[in-house]
């Protein structure tokens, strides 16, 4: 009996003073230190702390997807063409523009006339009128015929007067598939 109290009494100082040894910080040699009911306790397991568990790669998958068509105007917000007199009542004009795309594609023009602008459309056209992928330059040509001189209203009087706008259409010149994924 009296070993067993001389062993617990032995264990006891032991750990007293180890305990009172502890610094009152937030961490010590990396292991959590907290301070509770004015007493140190440490957070941790019997291993040396701080441990960490580190991500590990197991397997690496492949992502996918199908791109589409896609074309586009270089500068086609600052384009413009504007028109020079052939003629007393014929205008003509072209600019040229360069066109990237991933396919081949065929284009196709418009011109249409803004409200009350006393213009028709002569001819309007786009050369060449397709294109393989990469793209390339291409040339859009307006012609105005009958322009009515004298039905022009004051407040359009003046110098590069917009009368109408060019829309420029593309598609795919390959055969349609149904959708399919990657």
């Amino acid at each position: 009996m009296l070993k067993k109290f001389v062993f617990v009494s032995a264990v006891l100082l032991i750990a007293s003073a180890s305990y009172a040894a502890l610094p009152p910080s937030s961490s010590y040699n990396g292991v959590d230190v907290e301070e509770w009911d004015g007493n140190n306790n440490i957070k941790g397991e019997s291993w040396s702390w701080p441990a960490e568990y580190k991500f590990q790669p197991v397997c690496v998958i492949p992502v996918k997807m199908d791109v589409g068509f896609w074309v586009r105007v270089v500068g086609c917000k600052d384009a413009v063409i504007k028109l020079h007199q052939d003629a007393i009542r014929k205008y003509s004009g072209e600019v040229t523009l360069t066109i990237k795309c991933n396919v081949a594609i065929d284009l196709a023009v418009d011109f249409a006339k803004l409200d009350g602008m006393p213009v028709n459309k002569d001819w309007c056209k786009i050369t060449p009128s397709s294109l393989q992928p990469t793209g390339g330059d291409v040339v859009v040509s307006v012609g105005l015929k009958d322009v009515d001189m004298g039905g022009w209203k004051a407040e359009q009087v003046g110098t590069c007067i917009q009368v109408g706008n060019v829309t420029i259409k593309v598609r795919p010149a390959v055969a349609p598939q149904l959708a399919g994924g990657c």
